[in-house]
């Protein structure tokens, strides 16, 4: 619901060695991406903004923030591990997000996540003359696909006052 926060985990296969950092972004059409923010080192919190990443490579996960959801940021995100030198990311999830007013009797916004096919896409992107001002990317399609085949399993979350309520895999 507006104003309410919007937590989830992105997981990926433990990791040790060289830190690589992981990203959070809104997708602005099938194929490009606004980065919103990005981390930069193991168990530290990034903050951009209203967005938060914690990471948690030995673990595998890490953790993605967004507080006081506006209607205007309904619509499509990818979590990813991402690679500033080689300018990609590997998109492990993708979520659909639905921001809503909030009812005078019961609050409610629904994430609905859409698993990436097997063989994780691979995205690559253009600077932009904004990017130090705004971490935003410009992303361009790779010869990994990034669409979803039709047929695809969702896995829909909805979530009332805070709390999970129901939980299905809709096919």
């Amino acid at each position: 619901a507006l104003g309410q926060t919007l937590s989830l985990k992105c997981q990926y296969s433990p990791m040790t060695g060289p830190y690589q950092s992981k990203a959070w972004c809104h997708q602005t059409s099938p194929n490009r991406c606004t980065i919103l923010v990005h981390s930069s080192k193991a168990q530290t919190a990034a903050q951009k903004s209203r967005y938060t990443i914690w990471d948690e490579p030995k673990a595998g996960f890490f953790n993605v923030t967004m507080t006081q959801l506006m209607k205007n940021d309904s619509g499509s995100y990818w979590c990813g591990i991402y690679n500033s030198s080689s300018k990609t990311i590997v998109v492990l999830r993708e979520i659909s997000l639905v921001v809503t007013p909030a009812p005078t009797t019961s609050p409610m916004w629904t994430l609905t996540s859409l698993p990436t096919r097997t063989g994780r896409g691979k995205v690559g992107w253009r600077e932009s003359s904004w990017w130090d001002h705004t971490y935003g990317a410009s992303y361009k399609k790779s010869s990994a696909p990034l669409y979803l085949d039709s047929a695809a399993p969702r896995l829909l979350v909805s979530v009332l006052c805070g709390l999970p309520v129901a939980i299905g895999l809709v096919l």
